[in-house]
């Protein structure tokens, strides 16, 4: 059986005031008859010294001699005088113990037969205090008599060092007693008082307590189930609602974890299926030269070769395809560098405005070959984050597709300039252009329009697909527009604080 927070506190509470409550009645009951005793005591030393004074004064006005056998002879006088004195029952006792005069009954006896329903053992009981007389010490004994109370002292008499006798007297104590019982009483209702708030105020707390805990319970399975869509709504501003609140940031974690997991395991797919073309592509385009080297270099191979003009061109064709390989491998390289984690070390903040403006002067020799002027609008004072040699080789391979695909004697128009946080580079062509249908997929690496032809061999399709992977890597943007036979537009923006937020991640 499940027991639950509430019934427990219920239960436990419950336990807690029941032996609080009988703790304190107890305690409270000990130190009220504590109280009373002290009272009593206090009143029968009184009593005490105020009856030897009484009774010294009285012998020696009635000249009565101090001897034990005068105070018996005289008992029923000394008892009287001791009740109208004190106003209250006076007994009379040899030293011995013996009964002598009882101003109010003829036998002595504190209680008569109907009074009690255990004579022979009550009457040992109430006789305590006279057995202590009888032992030279005072003594009292508190007696039940239909609903009252009644105190029975008993004390030796001593007068010059001399024991007359015992004197025993009664006096009722029922005011006192009843208004201990009453005091108690009022005590222990307002005890139960107190403990009975307390108990339903803490039950409301607890109810309190347990309802945002029982929803959160019943979310978290939800959770557990795997429904991130629920939530806990609780108004309280204590440490539930903190607890409730944090329950619900942590959900909502959960499920952008789960869902970047979900994004990056669907991105590990695409980079696996973009490794393998990748791999199809480096592993294709290498085996065409790679063939063309293997059958020149067996015909050059043959024993019985003597054709000069065969053996021109074949070392012509090994020579292009070399080279060809070569600066596969060298782009396969740079491509490889760019997509790798970047070196924090090496990361400052550059001048992006140097760096384009440096690279449309070094270029400028490649273009002066084929009669392109490049026309450069830069803004001064352009700074980013970032390695300078990327940057460098992104414009650089920009230019250099511009040259390549752009009309003899045409324009290269290149401008950068600031807009709000980002930094604007526009790199225009007049050339041959791209196909509508080619230009989605004109950064792909290895692709090359078939259309398209470059004025220089060598080509692999690794330019474009270089300047994207940098870009990126700067959290920038890359878009491409062209038409044929009239030229191609790239527009590039990059962050200005971008490195700041790549380091933070």
């Amino acid at each position: 059986m499940k027991l639950t927070i509430r019934y427990k506190f219920v239960v436990g509470f419950l336990v807690i005031f029941c032996i609080g409550f009988t703790t304190m009645s107890f305690f409270l009951n000990k130190i009220i008859i504590k109280n009373n005793e002290k009272i009593i005591k206090k009143e029968l030393l009184s009593f005490q010294k105020d009856l030897t004074i009484y009774l010294r004064q009285y012998l020696k006005l009635k000249q009565i001699k101090l001897e034990e056998n005068n105070f018996k002879k005289n008992a029923g006088e000394i008892g009287t005088v001791l009740a109208v004195k004190f106003d209250d029952r006076a007994i009379i006792y040899s030293r011995k113990g013996e009964f002598l005069y009882d101003s109010a009954y003829e036998n002595g006896e504190i209680l008569i037969y109907e009074d009690i329903k255990n004579w022979d053992k009550d009457k040992q009981l109430h006789n305590k205090d006279l057995k202590l007389a009888v032992n030279n010490k005072s003594g009292y004994t508190i007696v039940t008599v239909n609903n009252k109370y009644i105190a029975v002292f008993s004390c030796p008499i001593f007068i010059d060092n001399m024991q007359l006798g015992i004197v025993r007297c009664t006096k009722d104590y029922s005011e006192l007693f009843n208004s201990s019982k009453e005091l108690l009483r009022v005590i222990n209702i307002s005890i139960s008082l107190v403990f009975g708030v307390i108990f339903l105020f803490s039950v409301l707390l607890c109810t309190k307590i347990t309802i945002p805990i029982i929803r959160l319970s019943k979310v978290s399975k939800e959770v557990a189930k795997g429904n991130f869509d629920v939530s806990v709504n609780t108004n309280s501003k204590d440490e539930l609602g903190e607890l409730a609140d944090n329950f619900n940031k942590m959900r909502m974690q959960i499920k952008e974890q789960i869902g970047t997991i979900k994004k990056d395991r669907d991105n590990l797919k695409k980079i696996e299926k973009h490794r393998k073309a990748f791999f199809d592509n480096v592993t294709h385009e290498m085996k065409t030269p790679l063939t063309i080297i293997s059958g020149y270099s067996q015909i050059l191979l043959q024993q019985n070769f003597h054709d000069k003009e065969f053996f021109k061109k074949a070392v012509t064709g090994m020579n292009n395809e070399s080279n060809r390989m070569h600066n596969m491998v060298l782009d396969l390289l740079e491509m490889s560098k760019v997509e790798s984690n970047l070196d924090l070390d090496e990361i400052q903040e550059i001048s992006i405005s140097e760096i384009v403006t440096s690279t449309c002067e070094d270029m400028k020799i490649r273009a002066d070959k084929y009669d392109i002027f490049i026309e450069k609008s830069i803004e001064k004072n352009v700074f980013v984050l970032g390695k300078q040699y990327e940057l460098r080789q992104m414009m650089i391979n920009l230019i250099d597709n511009s040259i390549k695909y752009g009309d003899i004697k045409s324009v290269i128009k290149i401008k950068l300039f600031k807009e709000k946080d980002y930094c604007n580079i526009i790199v225009e062509d007049k050339g041959q252009g791209i196909p509508a249908d080619k230009i989605d997929k004109i950064f792909e690496p290895f692709y090359r329009v078939d259309k398209v032809s470059s004025r220089e061999k060598g080509s692999n399709g690794l330019g474009l697909s270089i300047v994207k992977s940098i870009v990126e890597k700067h959290k920038g943007e890359i878009k491409l527009s062209s038409k044929e036979n009239k030229g191609t537009k790239i527009y590039i923006k990059i962050p200005l604080i971008v490195y700041k937020m790549a380091i933070s991640v």
